[in-house]
């Protein structure tokens, strides 16, 4: 009886989480993933990824894991009944629910920092290109024709959105909000300081190059000075007790067959 109780209750539970709404419900439209739960979505996806369809697809996974997850422990919770196997199995089917976020949050922060990482090194060709005449515009088309990468794919959308009538600094703004790391509001920064200002373009780029240059140099060198603390757990309790038993273990053992018996 108290397996059959046990059984019932995480099958209720695990239900009101994995199926907090109809299965079909999936396919309708996109008012479904209205209010908090599109927000949640879109912030583990991203702006630049954030479809209707990349948003239900992550929704679809996070309901299948949860759903074999919470199959898997309601079998678990019914062979072995106990309130520790039941709360255990509740965690275990909301580490479930989360993990299609996590690691959609992950992508994101990927593309991000290789957005970041290819910023700094692409300032120097925007630099020449504007040097040589070409606007800034033609730079970004010059640059997103030749790569096939965030930052190209990046540009390429801030084209096609003034191609279809939106002024300079509304493309540069929704830039920022699609990337929304340092380095590139920086740039969308400095660019629509520019703007304002029409200080000389190349000058505002090759600034913007050398400061983007000395925080990733200034990045390398803190995450070199925190690699010592980080091998200090490591050290003490993998690397040490292996050279004490290589070291001192022999000496012991001769000790212990020269003790008189």
């Amino acid at each position: 009886m108290n397996a059959v109780l046990a059984a019932v209750l995480f099958g209720a539970a695990a239900a009101s989480i994995t199926a907090g709404t109809d299965w079909s419900r999936l396919r309708l439209p996109r008012r479904d993933l209205s209010g908090s739960r599109r927000a949640t979505l879109l912030g583990a996806v991203g702006l630049v990824h954030g479809t209707d369809t990349m948003l239900r697809r992550v929704a679809r996974q996070q309901r299948s894991v949860a759903a074999t997850a919470a199959t898997l422990m309601v079998l678990t919770v019914a062979t072995q009944p106990s309130t520790m196997n039941t709360l255990a199995a509740l965690a275990v089917v909301a580490g479930a629910w989360q993990v299609p976020l996590i690691r959609a949050r992950s992508v994101e922060k990927q593309r991000r920092h290789a957005t970041d990482v290819e910023l700094t090194d692409t300032l120097g060709e925007m630099v020449m290109g504007v040097e040589a005449g070409l606007t800034l515009e033609a730079v970004m088309n010059l640059y997103a024709q030749r790569h096939r990468t965030p930052l190209a794919d990046e540009f390429r959308h801030m084209l096609e959105r003034i191609n279809l009538g939106t002024s300079r600094s509304a493309a540069l703004q929704e830039l920022r909000e699609r990337t929304p790391t340092m380095e590139m509001q920086m740039f969308v920064s400095a660019l629509q300081q520019n703007q304002k200002l029409g200080t000389p373009l190349a000058e505002v780029l090759r600034q913007q190059g050398a400061s983007s240059r000395r925080r990733r140099r200034q990045a390398i060198e803190e995450a070199a000075a925190k690699l010592s603390l980080k091998m200090i757990f490591p050290t003490v309790f993998c690397v040490l007790p292996v050279l004490l038993i290589v070291i001192v273990g022999p000496a012991v053992v001769r000790l212990v067959h020269s003790l008189p018996g």
